[in-house]
């Protein structure tokens, strides 16, 4: 080996000498002489010194292949016609130890079948092949840069038995090993992945749907046949995982071929509103005056005609029936969490287009006279009694549940009952007459409910940052996790998730998930067109911005 520069090898095997003759549809019109001179300026840009040898005799070719263990780092190789059937020369490049890399002008996995067959694979540290003059050139960058940069830094040099066998030592060759497998899978990926867009061309042309499950199921059952007992799971795991990456690919091609047609098939708007969500005609709520529900509607909708009904399915049937264009609706609190009968509603054809986070104030309020030392019952919506647990808990009062905080308000002022409180807002107190016998009753002193807007058609706001998505799933291992990867693929935060039952489909479930996204940003387009063009079924809730009051 050089003294200076470690030594790389380019051995080129038979028929190579006649390039710029040869076939120039396959091979192209360069020369050997033009593949040399490229190949020694990447050496010398990679600090590496070059060495040439060609010949179209396979003992030849071995024997250089041998003589390199005294001088080289490593090894180029396009062993030509003998990579198909040469185990001779295989068995030479494992003989060396010298780390290799298989490279091709052609595309060998496209062509006859038998040019598909490489003998000499599994001995060459990474395989090129299909990119012209330019395979020699990358394949040398991957040998020098992953397997002899990384053998010069970590020192080199013989360990003595004893430190061979030292924990250490056992250690550090284990993760040695570990970085080598890790290099080869990420050459066996790269080559994977480009199949893929070659496949997704083809369907891209033909109309084909990207996912086949037929395919992807015999794909796993023959690479679990394959794999050894102990690794059958984890090889079937890894190859379903890999199929999915895959996929994405394809659809990340279809997306930059037609990227109308992937927007329409992932049931997204042509382009944001500036107009989502802004009310004009009435907002349908479902509280009285002084409610939060009041509260929120007059921030989303400030001026607008305010139209108070008796539960939050009437809000819902508003917009149905085209009462209102829209309805606002609480969501979630975060110390109740979900609220439940709201899920329940979004599962048919609404959609969330603005939201408010609404700082959440209860008190206890009472007819004017009573005493906090004499109330028995507090009455409140479910959702409010669960924020005011503690204090419910510590004074011993019984609950009475109302379907809402400003209706319980209007119960307490209609009963005049002393010991009869209402768990509300101060401006529904106030609105029914009401003395505040407590402030700021919650568990936290941080509370706040997350108030929607829904109408009915999908619009993406401008200032869209969260993207909600209702997904179906039937209750089989992983399929949760299965719908969800996609998204962690790329990139996207899932904030929340919330399941609800399936009436029709026992122990089926629906999940609600929010994911943090800018309005139509390709990465998350991409992950709902996909997610759409699969099994399970899922459908686009929302996908709108969010103000804090």
């Amino acid at each position: 080996m050089s003294a200076d520069k470690p030594v790389v090898l380019l051995v080129n095997g038979p028929n190579l000498d006649q390039l710029g003759k040869r076939d120039p549809a396959h091979y192209g019109s360069f020369t050997l002489a033009d593949v040399e001179r490229a190949f020694a300026e990447k050496c010398a840009e990679l600090g590496v010194e070059a060495r040439f040898f060609q010949s179209g005799c396979e003992g030849e070719l071995c024997h250089a292949v041998h003589e390199a263990r005294d001088y080289a780092a490593g090894i180029v190789i396009n062993a030509g016609a003998y990579t198909h059937y040469s185990y001779a020369l295989r068995d030479a490049i494992e003989v060396a130890k010298l780390p290799a890399v298989e490279v091709h002008i052609s595309d060998i996995h496209s062509r006859e079948p038998f040019r598909r067959v490489s003998v000499i694979r599994d001995v060459c540290r990474d395989q090129v092949c299909g990119l012209g003059l330019k395979s020699y050139t990358e394949g040398l960058e991957r040998l020098v840069k992953r397997h002899i940069l990384p053998a010069a830094k970590s020192g080199g040099g013989g360990d003595t038995a004893e430190e061979s066998s030292s924990p250490q030592a056992v250690l550090a060759a284990a993760r040695a090993e570990i970085d080598r497998c890790n290099l080869e899978l990420v050459s066996t990926l790269e080559r994977r992945f480009e199949a893929s867009v070659r496949i997704a061309e083809s369907k891209f042309g033909s109309g084909k749907p990207v996912y086949d499950p037929d395919r992807e199921a015999a794909v796993i059952d023959a690479v679990r046949r394959a794999a050894s007992e102990p690794c059958a799971d984890a090889a079937a795991a890894a190859i379903s995982t890999v199929m999915r990456l895959s996929r994405e690919r394809q659809y990340d091609f279809a997306m930059a071929r037609d990227r109308e047609k992937a927007r329409k098939a992932a049931g997204l708007p042509p382009r944001t509103d500036g107009n989502a969500g802004k009310g004009g005609g009435g907002v349908a709520f479902a509280g009285a005056a002084g409610s939060y529900g009041e509260k929120a509607a007059t921030a989303l909708f400030p001026g607008d005609r305010l139209v108070p009904v008796q539960s939050f399915a009437d809000a819902c049937r508003c917009v149905a029936q085209g009462e209102t264009p829209v309805a606002v609706l609480p969501l979630a609190n975060t110390t109740g969490g979900p609220v439940d009968m709201v899920y329940r509603l979004l599962k048919h054809d609404l959609h969330i287009v603005r939201a408010v986070d609404i700082a959440i104030k209860h008190c206890v309020a009472a007819v004017p006279g009573a005493s906090l030392a004499g109330v028995k019952t507090v009455s409140s919506h479910p959702q409010a009694l669960a924020q005011c647990s503690r204090a419910i808990r510590d004074n011993g009062w019984q609950t009475w549940q109302a379907g809402n905080t400003a209706f319980a308000a209007a119960q307490v002022a209609k009963a005049a009952d002393p010991a009869l409180a209402a768990i509300c807002s101060p401006e529904a107190a106030k609105a029914n007459g009401l003395e505040i016998l407590a402030e700021n009753v919650c568990d936290t002193g941080v509370n706040a409910t997350r108030f929607v807007a829904v109408a009915r058609n999908l619009a993406v706001s401008p200032d869209a940052s969260r993207l909600s998505l209702l997904i179906s799933l039937p209750h089989r291992t992983g399929t949760l996790a299965s719908a969800l990867a996609v998204f962690s693929d790329r990139g996207l935060n899932l904030s929340s998730i919330c399941s609800q039952p399936i009436p029709e489909r026992p122990w089926e479930y629906a999940f609600f998930i929010d994911i943090d996204a800018p309005a139509l940003a390709d990465n998350a387009v991409a992950a709902v067109y996909q997610r759409r063009s699969e099994p399970p079924f899922m459908r686009v809730v929302g996908w709108y911005g969010c103000e804090r009051r």
